[in-house]
């Protein structure tokens, strides 16, 4: 229903590498949370019907996103 392209930080940190990319400027580092809880708040926010969420383990220790 959405995407988000993650970059870990060594790729936020390497301007050059970014912007040869065509990642903008202001494009920073977020966790994999982040991009997560932002794709199911644009899902909800778009009236999609969602009874339930399934992720990874490493979104599963996010308590923020279990919250949503």
């Amino acid at each position: 229903m959405d995407r988000e392209l993650y970059l870990p930080k060594s790729w936020v940190s390497d301007r050059e590498r970014c912007r040869a990319a065509k990642v903008p400027d202001e494009r920073g580092f977020a966790t994999k949370g982040e991009p997560a809880r932002d794709m199911v708040r644009r899902c909800l926010a778009a009236g999609l019907p969602a009874a339930w969420v399934t992720a990874d383990e490493a979104y599963g220790q996010d308590w923020n996103f279990r919250r949503l």
